[in-house]
């Protein structure tokens, strides 16, 4: 969430809401992921990783092949920046990253993902290392990511830990969100927890980045100038994008209603430059 601040010059956000469920017992657990030697720890790992990153937890009980399952049910806001270009980051020119000084968590730590559990750390590099399209030195010059099971490259356990310290800074806007959720005043175009649930079986739920921004501010989290200041970057963007004319008709539909939602708070609040 809080990268959006620094980003907002590069990439188009999306506020974004996902709910993720975990068995709580580890039998369930070893079913779902029998190809796990350390199912056990993976597990522990997991929930603890969930709950430094997860908005809301609470117990479920669901129905699964004819019997009960007992599950504890994550709520993930977080931001998700736009595939404009379909596949294509818009931060590369001539194949070469121009932020990469200031690239997002995400960037920091490939060839792994900054959440990535340490007990399946070793197969999500042999993943990613085989995935058409990436070129990862492996040869034994190349720097030791994995070893003895665990994270071995110290930049990549420094960026784990800013990206929970990240988290654990956002964790106040976060249930500043939650609680606009469960309000549902109509006040800002934020979900409501029931439409969040009913559209899980498909995918993540996503809205306006501008809503959070407001929260932000309405929370005291954030100053109005700020706000006014990130709508403005994010505007460029859009237009940007638009003018590139890359992506499905789909996204080019969402960025010009987001262009003129922008456009239209920004005229509002007196922002417009």
């Amino acid at each position: 969430m809080s990268e959006t601040a620094r980003l907002a010059d590069v990439f188009v956000f999306r506020l974004m809401f996902l709910l993720y469920r975990l068995p709580r017992r580890l039998g369930e657990f070893r079913q779902r992921r029998p190809e796990l030697a350390n199912a056990a720890e993976a597990l522990v790992e997991r929930k603890r990783m969930l709950a430094a990153y997860a908005a809301r937890k609470r117990a479920v009980r669901t129905r699964r092949e004819g019997r009960i399952v007992e599950e504890n049910e994550y709520l993930i806001i977080s931001a998700l920046a736009l595939d404009t270009r379909t596949g294509a980051c818009g931060a590369l020119h001539d194949g070469r990253c121009t932020i990469y000084p200031r690239r997002p968590f995400a960037c920091r730590t490939v060839p792994l993902h900054y959440t990535a559990l340490e007990a399946t750390a070793a197969s999500d590099l042999a993943e990613f290392v085989a995935t058409p399209g990436h070129a990862c030195e492996t040869g034994d010059e190349a720097p030791v990511v994995i070893e003895d099971g665990r994270i071995a490259d110290p930049s990549m356990r420094q960026v784990r830990a800013e990206a929970l310290a990240a988290a654990e800074g956002d964790r106040a806007w976060k249930q500043a969100i939650l609680r606009r959720l469960k309000a549902a005043d109509g006040e800002l175009p934020l979900p409501t927890l029931q439409q969040i649930e009913a559209n899980a079986p498909y995918g993540a739920t996503t809205t306006s980045m501008r809503a959070a921004w407001q929260v932000a501010v309405d929370s005291g989290l954030m100053i109005a100038e700020e706000c006014r200041a990130l709508l403005r970057a994010q505007l460029a963007v859009i237009e940007r994008e638009l003018d590139i004319g890359c992506g499905s008709a789909d996204m080019r539909q969402t960025l010009a209603e987001m262009r003129t939602e922008y456009r239209y708070r920004l005229a509002a609040q007196g922002g417009q430059s």
